[in-house]
């Protein structure tokens, strides 16, 4: 579309629609680079809510610093070709297929589901140290790429402290001492939230579907009530190991208190890879 950011950043074609902002291909003309650049949507441009949001989802994704998350590059503001000033962050561009594409063709075999919920939870557990819940781990936010999987969309995030964990430490704002505020869709949201979310991931991978009517678990995880859920059914998949079907099941505990943490699921996680030879998570 030619439209230039700050006289720097030229902007391809739309690579991602949603509600409140369009991610595009860009090409980053000092550094002859391709990047990702979300800018958005005009008819907000006057919402002071949805620019704090992308604000937000921009000094998140970049204090995670983790492999597997996008790199953020740059976040700033810039006139559109009618005058309209929009918000706009620069990311990593990513190649590959979404996690939900990948699972159009069937369900996954155990070690590469759970090499991609272990690299989730990975994430997650670094997130959670940092005071941060993603808010929003489904299929669609995890990409399958060559370069590995990479977990994306931190635009629900909210800067909640996990309680009781003293190794926590919230988000600061450059220039100030001060935590980043909670989101307002998602205020109430815990690191356990996040833990529920990829069992149902790991569930859906491992069995090709949901565990739950789709059109229930939607409304019910949207509104961040996942509690309400029940715990998931017994995995009767053969040659799965018992000690990942108790894991998942554990992960969908109906009281959030009952879940384990990120940080012991991850490494459970990579302790089952052990004893397997990896597959790599195909893109084709």
């Amino acid at each position: 579309m030619g439209t230039a950011i700050l006289g720097r950043y030229v902007l391809i074609g739309a690579i991602g629609q949603g509600g409140v902002s369009t991610v595009y291909s860009a090409v980053d003309t000092r550094r002859a680079r391709k990047l990702a650049v979300k800018v958005l949507a005009p008819h907000l441009a006057d919402n002071p809510q949805a620019r704090e949001d992308v604000r937000r989802e921009a000094l998140i994704t970049d204090r995670l610093r983790h492999p597997s998350v996008p790199r953020v590059f740059e976040y700033g503001e810039s006139p559109l070709p009618d005058g309209t000033v929009v918000p706009y962050v620069v990311f990593e561009l990513l190649t590959g297929i979404s996690l939900t594409e990948r699972m159009a063709r069937g369900r996954l075999e155990w070690p590469e589901a759970v090499r991609i919920a272990a690299t989730a939870a990975d994430v997650l557990a670094v997130a959670h140290r940092r005071g941060v819940v993603h808010r929003d781990l489904t299929a669609r936010n995890v990409m399958v790429s060559p370069s590995g999987i990479k977990i994306i969309d931190f635009g629900l995030a909210t800067a909640a402290l996990p309680a009781g964990d003293p190794g926590a430490h919230p988000i600061i704002v450059r220039g100030d001492n001060r935590r980043l505020p909670a989101h307002p869709k998602t205020a109430f949201a815990r690191p356990s939230d996040d833990v529920y979310t990829l069992g149902v991931l790991l569930y859906e991978m491992l069995t090709g579907r949901s565990p739950y009517p789709p059109a229930v678990a939607a409304t019910i995880m949207a509104a961040g009530r996942v509690g309400h859920l029940a715990p998931t059914p017994v995995l009767a998949i053969a040659g799965l190991p018992p000690r990942l079907r108790d894991l998942v099941r554990a992960c969908m505990a109906k009281k959030p208190e009952d879940r384990p943490r990120s940080a012991d699921v991850a490494l459970s996680l990579w302790h089952l890879l052990e004893e397997v030879r990896l597959p790599e998570p195909s893109v084709n």
